[in-house]
């Protein structure tokens, strides 16, 4: 003779509670052992960051062609001082570009000639030792990656260095434009812009 095991319905809802009690303390005991995200520091762009002083450096990227190619310094400058501040680049490659970030306020770097560089050492996907010049910290070394104009910096390279087979022809036009243009065209600004900041 066999003997069936009895059940009642509460003791099949306290079975039911226990396992449901069991199972999401062994479920949200996972997030004891896994670190909050906010709670590590972590660069989420691809330049580099950085204060000196009163500046705050900030995404700062080098976007060229190639090796011995120009670039351009694309990134953002914040003043937190009381005073305009100039802001000098430098590199391996020669002087680059100045830049004037007011007051309480940021500068953007990118297609502006301001913030470009004569001669980038360095291959894409390399980084570079960037010389950045304050009147309040002197000279400071950054080490920022160099990126192809590719993808988001697709328009922050900088203009390619004229070839001898890349130069105008020099003969005449036979027929000369002889209707002006009724509309003036409008250009982006070359220089950086500058943003308030409280």
């Amino acid at each position: 003779m066999t003997t069936a095991l009895v059940t009642t319905p509460r003791q099949r809802l306290r079975a039911t509670l226990a396992a449901a009690a069991l199972g999401s303390t062994l479920l949200g005991g996972c997030a004891v052992f896994s670190p909050m995200q906010t709670d590590v520091a972590y660069r989420a762009a691809d330049g580099e960051n950085a204060t000196f002083g009163n500046l705050d450096v900030r995404g700062l990227v080098v976007v060229s062609r190639a090796d011995g190619q120009s670039g351009n310094i694309t990134g953002q400058l914040v003043n937190t001082g009381n005073e305009d501040m100039d802001v000098a680049f430098a590199s391996e490659g020669g002087p680059g570009g100045k830049v004037t970030v007011p007051r309480h306020s940021s500068v953007s770097l990118g297609e502006g000639g301001s913030s470009s560089l004569p001669t980038v050492k360095a291959e894409p996907g390399d980084v570079l030792q960037l010389q950045v010049t304050t009147p309040g910290t002197g000279q400071n070394l950054l080490t920022v990656p160099v990126l192809p104009p590719n993808n988001y910096y697709k328009g922050y390279a900088a203009s390619p260095s004229p070839s001898s087979s890349d130069s105008p022809s020099a003969s005449p036009s036979a027929s000369p434009s002889a209707s002006p243009s009724a509309s003036p065209s409008a250009s982006p600004s070359a220089s950086p812009s500058a943003t308030p900041t409280s």
